[in-house]
């Protein structure tokens, strides 16, 4: 009998398992430091105009192409992981993997594509085009990692596929790219430009291959009519109309919640989250969250997940342990926070999985 091609993870299912993770990193993804004036930063595509790498005669915006950090996470040598990316226009997808994340032993990481409407220079209604056009194209495809006994197994979650065309229709669309095509040598930097982008995928679809799930291809099963709406983000954040994190924090919270309801503490790291929903003296958080600076949200996050783990085997905390959610930008998560953020995945990869002293039965 052959193997099928596609396992469909339903709601019910994740909600059902035993395992519990406490301690997620969520990292928008805008592609530079936009809290701080659009500044380039390693994750900003090639050239890509920034206030700090602007266009010019000689210099056609960005030199350089746009790190990978996702792949780093599948081989820390952890135990035990879940690592994916996720775009807000596939939110059943987003969602699903944030309740996966949190239901499965070790370390979680999900980079999350974030339009940025000022950096990116579109109009305001076209946030959700881009945000498709960057999976149809296989600009940002849509992929989980799971680490299991220290080897990583990746399913897509859509079809991988490589659209010249539609990579081209998602550049366009965006201002940062505008100088590009009035240059003398467009042709040349837009051929480099897809070769970058392409490079980047072939090299993930090849990982893929060398390291593949069983079945290669798997997605969520959620009916959102019987998903309650998130109660975690009051309404009326003070982020740019057109924005992605707006969703980003509707969907990732109605995910947590799912799990956790309100028992969550969110951190997050000085980026355009932290600064819209923390205005004066009427926060847009409904639960506990804590504001850190940009290079240590990860260490904060996983050293009070940790603490709270610690404090519960010794039989000194006799409630639920809530969940922490670390959140944060290029900065935070990225560029700034990258060597803080590895460790602590490596620390809570490794503490709930290999600690001898936890009680099993515990849930810890």
């Amino acid at each position: 009998m052959a193997e099928p091609e596609e396992r469909r993870i339903s709601l019910e299912e994740m909600l059902a398992r035993p395992t519990n993770n406490y301690f997620l990193c969520i990292n928008y993804d805008n592609e530079a430091f936009m809290n701080t004036g659009i500044q380039e930063s390693s994750a900003t595509p090639p050239f890509a105009s920034t206030t700090t790498g602007p266009d010019g005669k000689r210099i056609p915006g960005k030199m350089g192409v746009k790190q990978d950090i996702m792949t780093g996470m599948a081989f820390l040598g952890l135990r035990s992981g879940f690592f994916a990316t996720a775009n807000p226009y596939y939110y059943r997808d987003f969602i699903g993997k944030v309740v996966d994340a949190l239901k499965t032993p070790g370390s979680a990481f999900i980079q999350v594509l974030s339009s940025c409407q000022r950096g990116w220079r579109h109009p305001e209604n076209k946030t959700a085009e881009l945000h498709r056009l960057a999976t149809e194209s296989g600009y940002w495809p849509l992929y989980s990692i799971r680490v299991t006994d220290g080897k990583p197994a990746y399913a897509f979650q859509r079809k991988p596929t490589f659209d010249e065309d539609k990579l081209m229709q998602f550049v366009k669309g965006q201002g940062r790219f505008a100088h590009i095509f009035k240059r003398p040598d467009v042709e040349r930097i837009t051929h480099f430009l897809a070769d970058a982008m392409r490079q980047r995928f072939d090299n993930i679809v090849g990982l893929a291959k060398s390291f593949p799930a069983n079945p290669p291809v798997e997605s969520y099963k959620i009916d959102m009519r019987r998903v309650p709406n998130q109660e975690h983000v009051a309404p009326g954040h003070g982020l740019c109309a057109g924005c992605g994190e707006g969703e980003i924090l509707t969907q990732l919270a109605t995910g947590v919640q799912l799990v956790a309801g309100k028992n969550v503490v969110y951190c997050n790291a000085t980026s355009c989250t932290e600064v819209s929903t923390s205005k004066d003296n009427f926060p847009s958080w409904k639960v506990p969250w804590v504001h850190m600076l940009y290079e240590n949200v990860g260490t904060v996050a996983e050293a009070i997940s940790t603490g709270f783990r610690i404090l519960k085997t010794k039989g000194l905390y006799d409630k639920p342990i809530p969940r922490v959610i670390a959140l944060g930008g290029d900065g935070g998560l990225y560029d700034i926070g990258f060597q803080f953020l590895k460790a602590a995945i490596f620390r809570a990869g490794t503490w709930g999985v290999l600690n001898e002293d936890i009680k099993q039965d515990s849930g810890i």
